[in-house]
């Protein structure tokens, strides 16, 4: 055993930062820290107001590997439409200070850079209409669905497949937002970044060095959002393919 305590210092110095830059991480995507159902329930409330009466019920529905499972999800939910949220406001940021894609390509379009950056903005708010939607379908709890079948199992009850299929809806509805909505958006941000890296006043018109400095700054800030966009593109389409698959784990419990 390395009992050095150099290394040892050093090691402790490394997880602390590393639990500070995840810390900070957290904070500014309003990521919600999932562990046990108490722990997740707690750190909720870190972030979303929950009374005596919510908190009970969320604890009691923690105590059941269902009910776990539940909460688990919502917050997942709620922590995936929270950071796509981040996303598209670091990239209406990004849209209005460091691109210029009508300047860059010479196009007839003066506009296109508001259109961009609204764009950003109203899937953000897209986004954070999202974060509330999960949390209301957290507080609402588990739908219990009906019995299969009614007179003494007799005949099928199409109470049963209705409220299967209304239960698979949220998953298609989510597969379908990230595969039209944010993954087209993450591919359509990233080729403006590409094509149109510009800042919004044009390095010429600086004092040099400054105008060498902003250009420098500008390639480095535009890189950066590039590569993260890039790899939203592939996360929003293994969210996607996730939710197509819980959708049709839903539909295996149709009472046929």
């Amino acid at each position: 055993m390395d009992t050095d305590p150099g290394k040892l210092l050093g090691s402790t110095a490394l997880r602390s930062s590393l639990s500070r830059i995840s810390g900070l991480f957290n904070r500014i995507t309003c990521r919600i820290r999932r562990g046990s159902p108490t722990e997740t329930i707690e750190a909720l409330a870190q972030r979303r107001p929950l009374n005596d009466q919510q908190r009970l019920i969320l604890g009691e529905l923690g105590t059941s590997k269902e009910g776990a499972r539940f909460i688990d999800e919502k917050v997942d939910n709620m922590n995936r439409a929270a950071f796509h949220r981040f996303a598209f406001l670091l990239n209406a940021f990004t849209q209005l200070l460091f691109v210029d894609l009508a300047a860059q390509l010479f196009l007839p379009v003066p506009y296109l850079k508001v259109v961009l950056v609204g764009a950003n903005l109203l899937l953000a708010a897209l986004a954070h209409i999202g974060t509330r939607r999960h949390f209301r379908a957290l507080l609402a709890g588990p739908a219990a669905l009906p019995p299969k079948r009614r007179w003494f199992g007799l005949r099928s009850n199409k109470r049963y497949n209705k409220a299967v299929k209304k239960q698979s809806r949220p998953y298609g509805r989510s597969a379908w937002r990230e595969k039209t909505l944010y993954q087209p958006a993450y591919v359509v941000n990233a080729l403006t970044l590409f094509l149109g890296s510009q800042f919004i006043i044009s390095p010429e018109r600086l004092i040099f060095p400054l105008g060498f400095i902003v250009d420098k700054l500008t390639g480095l800030a535009t890189t950066l959002v590039l590569v993260f966009d890039v790899w939203r593109v592939i996360r929003a389409g293994d969210d996607a393919r996730r939710a197509r698959e819980k959708q049709v784990m839903v539909y295996r419990d149709l009472d046929i």
